[in-house]
């Protein structure tokens, strides 16, 4: 993940950025995730806990907020109040799972508004979430590449700006019905590589709110 690592390259400079910067704007990450056997779910706590962990650093803590919704739960509402998202969700059956589908299904175009122009004869459609970050993570058994390509093309739809590259974890269990439905626990590699992701979110956001006011 070439845009993390160098984001940590620069930690103590986009710190003192920040406190130069900082200011009462509350921030809020919004966090959607479907899990099935545990994994991705897991993938979700540990993203969550290294964002709280980098405002914390950053000494933003209390100007932060993270908001977790299960994909059944999610809503336009939620993605039009916040200022980033992170999207965690299984590969089944070589696709996202069904369940972050269907919520990206009813509200993808829910996130777009009309200009006609003056004269009313063009048609321009603008996405609400132009320019926002975002991260995905996808937890998967042999490949993981399809659910990754699937939300990337939804992002770039919705004209969301990526952090970095999307976070696949393959458990390598065989490919049977028996393993593939067993619950299922997130490796160490995996954990860190998750607090990451949340923490690179995390501190975009918080810069990037600071540095609009």
């Amino acid at each position: 993940m070439a845009l993390m690592q160098r984001w940590k390259g620069n930690w103590h400079r986009q710190l003192a950025a920040a406190s130069h910067s900082r200011n009462s704007k509350q921030t809020s990450l919004l966090v959607v995730w479907h899990s099935r056997t545990g994994l991705a779910q897991q993938m979700t706590d540990f993203a969550m806990s290294g964002a709280h962990a980098a405002a914390a650093e950053m000494e933003c803590a209390e100007n932060f907020k993270v908001i977790k919704r299960r994909a059944c739960d999610a809503s336009v509402d939620d993605l039009l109040a916040a200022h980033g998202y992170l999207f965690c969700a299984p590969e089944n059956l070589a696709s996202v799972s069904g369940e972050m589908l269907e919520f990206f299904h009813r509200s993808y175009y829910q996130v777009f508004t009309t200009d006609r122009g003056c004269d009313g004869q063009g048609y321009t459609e603008i996405s609400k979430l132009l320019g926002r970050p975002f991260g995905i993570a996808v937890a998967a058994g042999s490949d993981g590449s399809n659910a990754a390509r699937q939300m990337e093309r939804i992002c770039r739809g919705w004209r969301l700006t990526p952090v970095t590259d999307t976070l696949i974890c393959k458990n390598g269990q065989p490919q049977t019905a028996e393993a593939i439905l067993r619950p299922k626990s997130c490796p160490p590699e995996v954990v860190r590589q998750c607090a990451d992701l949340g923490g690179l979110l995390a501190a975009t956001l918080l810069l990037q709110h600071a540095h609009e006011s």
